[in-house]
């Protein structure tokens, strides 16, 4: 893989998160364009993530949410 290509592949997420910068979010695209193999990264990365969202939708137990939230609040490394 190329040295190019690896720099693209490090920024895929946040590309892919729409968390980039135009000119860079630009970069990549162009590339994708041009790069089938990273392309075909994005693609499996898209699908992936589709996969997740379809299957994650569930909310947790209210009384899980209350007691990470509890335990959050006493946790001395989060002070």
């Amino acid at each position: 893989m190329k040295d190019h290509c690896e720099r693209i592949l490090a920024d895929l997420s946040a590309y892919l998160d729409d968390e980039c910068p135009q000119d860079v979010a630009q970069v990549l695209a162009d590339h994708l364009a041009d790069c089938p193999p990273c392309l075909e990264r994005a693609d499996f990365e898209r699908q992936v993530r589709a996969l997740l969202a379809s299957k994650c939708r569930e909310a947790a137990p209210p009384e899980l949410f209350d007691r990470v939230i509890g335990r959050l609040g006493t946790n001395p490394r989060l002070e």
